[in-house]
């Protein structure tokens, strides 16, 4: 039975295969983003899948995989492993002998290698993280007592030459270095690790997960192997005590401004931001999982993750997902993008298009905005029923079509066309977050 499902699971996604992915990612010439090897820029629509490998059978992933394909998902974040003591639904763990990096268990890793087979097949991008370094001594790091420091720098660039020799094969990966946290004093043997990645699959972008507010270019971001970065962030008046111990929050849209104002560009993605849910820390709702979304990539960034409280896979996971409209609606925000030529908008930071009523930063009522880099279109994310300003002469036409876009549901209602006055004042239709969509006729 198990056999069978799988190769009918396989066999209906090759029939789509042609209009998959062509794996692996490349840098574009602007630097700012990921292309596959057709040269289509790949927008990052990921789901937070965390715990995978170790909670689910493989016919479970192939469900699981499916739902997030139908949901609009092209790209899954995973964990190796999480915790010290994680075994899988086979009853197999990562390591022997007290978690010695230098004798990994080929059976377990072998498992993961059919997962990330699947979702090739499935043209799903793979983000995969090392034995997870850990917020909060959950993980493997953080302290000479875990594995990480108690293995040491040699056994850590062994590990990393294994992982790619193992995965070499996986054209949909790429690698998460760290995990929740700055590098402390695992740093020797996470930099050991990625080299040894690095140096035996070097077609594999690799990224570093940091502690909130932190991305991966504020550690490391002249590493060799860094290929591209991940921001990291909830929002300002985030009510969490697990928060309570680091830097001040920010919103979403100002971590993505800083990072696209560097003057070394790489591409950067929403690797994590606030989860859907009902309690601890999972507090979001489906609003501030778009607004999330919409602000990162209209800020320069190459797409979002988006998570609920599910990413570990709890006994229900299959109906709590469900009800999470967030999830349903992320598949809007990668149609609208993926219809347009988004890696060519430019954030209108400066406020030289949308001039009047962008809010306040700092404030979830800030408006962010792009324009194209040839003038043809502009779309601005208004998270809250208020009225704006557009320099409609910033548009190269003689008309330009007006729409707001509904993030709930993704349908367009046409505003109007105009013969291009200089200034126009446009008011989403109700209290809720619309996108504005200009186009020249």
């Amino acid at each position: 039975m198990r056999i069978a499902s799988l190769i009918l699971l396989l066999t209906l996604y090759s029939m789509a295969h042609a209009q998959n992915p062509a794996f692996p990612l490349k840098r574009l010439s602007n630097k700012r983003y990921l292309a596959d090897q057709q040269n289509k820029p790949f927008l990052i629509n990921a789901a937070t899948g965390w715990k995978i490998y170790t909670k689910l059978t493989l016919e479970e992933v192939g469900e699981y995989f499916q739902w997030r394909k139908k949901q609009g998902f092209n790209t899954i974040l995973t964990q190796v492993c999480m915790h010290e003591d994680d075994i899988n639904r086979y009853q197999q763990r990562p390591f022997s002998d007290n978690n010695d990096f230098s004798k990994p268990n080929d059976a377990y890793f072998n498992h993961i290698v059919a997962v990330n087979k699947m979702a090739d097949t499935m043209g799903l991008l793979i983000v995969m993280s090392q034995p997870w370094q850990g917020c909060c001594l959950e993980g493997w790091g953080m302290t000479a007592e875990k594995p990480l420091q108690r293995n040491g720098e040699k056994k850590c660039y062994g590990l990393g030459k294994y992982f790619g020799r193992k995965f070499h094969s996986l054209n949909n990966l790429m690698w998460i270095m760290g995990g929740d946290q700055d590098p402390l004093g695992d740093r020797a043997c996470i930099e050991a690790m990625a080299k040894g990645i690095f140096e035996t699959a070097p077609h594999q972008y690799i990224t570093y997960h940091a502690k909130p507010t932190h991305s991966s270019t504020d550690l490391y971001q002249y590493a060799p192997w860094l290929g591209i970065s991940m921001i990291y962030t909830y929002w300002r008046d985030k009510p969490n005590a697990w928060v309570s111990s680091y830097p001040q929050m920010i919103e979403v849209y100002e971590m993505a401004l800083r990072e696209y104002m560097k003057t070394d560009i790489i591409p950067f993605f929403l690797g994590e931001a606030q989860y859907e849910g009902f309690e601890g820390n999972d507090i979001g709702t489906a609003y501030i999982a778009r607004r999330q979304a919409y602000w990162t990539v209209l800020c320069g960034g190459m797409g979002a993750a988006y998570g609920d409280d599910t990413w570990y896979f709890p006994p229900d996971w299959r109906e709590k997902q469900k009800r999470y409209p967030g999830g349903n609606q992320l598949k809007h925000f990668y149609n609208f993008f993926a219809s347009l030529e988004w890696w060519k908008l430019v954030p209108d930071y400066k406020h030289e298009v949308l001039v009047k009523g962008y809010g306040e930063m700092t404030k979830t009522n800030y408006v962010t905005a792009a324009i194209s880099s040839d003038s043809s279109f502009f779309v601005a994310y208004i998270p809250f029923q208020q009225s704006v300003t557009v320099d409609l002469t910033k548009i190269k036409s003689s008309m330009v079509s007006a729409n707001w876009y509904d993030p709930r549901t993704g349908t367009y209602s046409l505003i109007g066309n105009y013969t291009k006055p200089d200034l126009f004042y446009f008011t989403p239709p109700t209290n809720d977050d619309w996108v504005l969509y200009l186009s020249g006729k």
